[in-house]
């Protein structure tokens, strides 16, 4: 006999029993969720991932972007943050980028068509974020040799993949898509245009928490039931119909049955804390997290032993700062990249100075910049630096704190 066993239509593990009961256990191989754009159902319906997804995203599109020159000086007006910010006719900024947060944390990859009126237009008139599970790389991914000269990049950027749009297919060559990637792309053989999914390192995690549920759920529903085995010696007094209407009335559950035999009546679940749903399920939460650059002070889904306050506050910083910041500049530096930006020393820049959470860093900075000034000021009276030295090292200090 053979029994499968599936997560969202996926065959997971199989368990088969020969003729003398015996039992085998094994894992399906992991290679048919090669499409990683499956996991955005799984990212939309497991309650832990879809939770670090959306804090990840929210926090994410809080930026301010701003365009600076090769000295670090900002360019007012600029016509590419205007685009970013009004990135089409349905999305804001923070409805753009918490979306490609989630694509590139759900698939691991997430491309970002740009339309231009003319060819010869620098800035796109318009971006859209493309639905992972509705795009199919039509083999342009694939690569028989390393590219590297001009005429190389052309045919590969001339390449086509066929995106479903409303049932409609939709044919996109390459040079119309700016890739982002959430770990890296490469990591694999024809992996060129698409990184992994972190969620393919914690699939069975992610099962263990969907199992959990369903186990909770279950026995929440034994908690209502009850067992009777029969202890009668044929000596019980009969009761009567009245008896039993009383009695209904009284528990207001006819969900119960009432007999005139002897019976010993046992609750089919004693004790729910002895299953350690709770713990199980936190500890896998944890795990989750932790794959995400998460840990409890960021998010906790353990019910004691909470972060303190001062602790949530330097976990969630950690997190801005190691994570999110690094995930952004990276975004930044494609969308320059790919705008002919870095070819005249300008580049496009996430800030997320206005958050209270950077409160803290930017006071650092700042007293750092103080204690620069008291020391030049000292130098100056003694006459050890010149005015040009202390301009020169006020300057190098203030583009290296990014005040």
């Amino acid at each position: 006999m053979t029994k499968s066993f599936s997560i969202l239509g996926r065959e997971i593990f199989r368990v088969e029993r020969n003729r003398l009961g015996e039992f085998t256990y094994s894992f399906m191989n992991s290679d048919t969720f090669h499409d990683n754009g499956k996991y955005l159902k799984l990212s939309l319906e497991n309650p832990v991932l879809m939770t670090i997804i959306a804090l990840r995203s929210k926090i994410y599109s809080q930026m301010e972007i701003v365009h600076v020159d090769s000295n670090g000086k900002e360019i007012n007006n600029s016509e590419f943050v205007k685009r970013l910010y009004q990135p089409n006719y349905f999305q804001s900024k923070e409805d753009f980028f918490f979306q490609q947060m989630w694509f590139l944390s759900a698939a691991g990859t997430n491309y970002t068509r740009q339309f231009k009126a003319l060819k010869s237009d620098i800035v796109p008139s318009a971006l859209y974020n493309l639905v992972p599970d509705q795009i199919d790389l039509n083999k342009s991914n694939e690569l028989s040799g390393f590219v590297f000269s001009k005429q190389q990049t052309d045919a590969v950027g001339e390449r086509k993949i066929k995106y479903t749009m409303n049932s409609t297919v939709i044919y996109i060559a390459l040079k119309d898509i700016i890739p982002f990637y959430d770990l890296a792309n490469g990591l694999t053989d024809n992996s060129f245009m698409h990184s992994q999914s972190r969620v393919k390192g914690i699939f069975r995690t992610l099962n263990n928490i969907d199992q959990n549920i369903k186990s909770k759920n279950i026995n929440l529903q034994f908690s209502q039931k009850y067992l009777a085995s029969n202890k009668s010696d044929g000596n019980e007094a009969i009761i009567q119909e009245s008896d039993r209407d009383d009695i209904f009335s009284k528990i207001d559950r006819k969900s119960l049955s009432i007999t005139n035999k002897n019976i010993d009546v046992k609750h089919l679940v004693s004790d729910m804390k002895r299953l350690f749903l709770d713990e199980q399920f936190s500890s896998d939460a944890l795990t989750c997290l932790l794959a995400f650059d998460m840990n409890k002070d960021v998010l906790n889904f353990f019910g004691s032993g909470g972060s303190t306050y001062e602790n949530q506050e330097k976990g969630e910083l950690r997190y801005l700062q190691n994570s999110i910041i690094t995930t952004a500049n990276n975004t930044m530096n494609s969308f320059s990249s790919q705008w002919g930006l870095l070819d005249k020393g300008e580049r496009l820049v996430a800030k997320y100075d206005h958050l209270n959470i950077m409160q803290p860093v930017i006071n650092e900075k700042i007293k750092s910049l103080t204690e620069l000034q008291n020391m030049i000021k000292i130098g100056l009276e003694n006459q050890t630096i010149t005015t040009q030295e202390a301009q020169r090292m006020t300057s190098e200090m203030i583009n290296t704190l990014k005040l």
